[in-house]
């Protein structure tokens, strides 16, 4: 059981889910950086790895927001 309200974890569940969406949105970037004919072999590389770092930031927000509106702090937050 937490010591914090769940009103204040939801609305770090809420901040976190938006960085979800941020993540995503650079992973879209990023995935069509890494497709451009236009960049260069290098930067298509980079792009690509960029999108897929993204993504995986954007799984993890969701992971921790799940667990925050389940009313637990995951052990890589610290709220105070």
């Amino acid at each position: 059981m937490s010591r914090y309200s769940q009103a204040r974890l939801d609305r770090e569940a809420a901040y976190f889910e938006a960085e979800a969406k941020r993540s995503d949105t650079a992973a879209r970037s990023g995935e069509r950086d890494a497709k451009d004919p236009n960049l260069s072999t290098c930067t298509q590389g980079v792009a690509s790895r960029c999108a897929a770092i993204a993504r995986s930031d954007a799984r993890e927000y969701r992971h921790i927001a799940r667990e925050l509106r389940a009313g637990e702090v995951p052990d890589c937050l610290q709220l105070d």
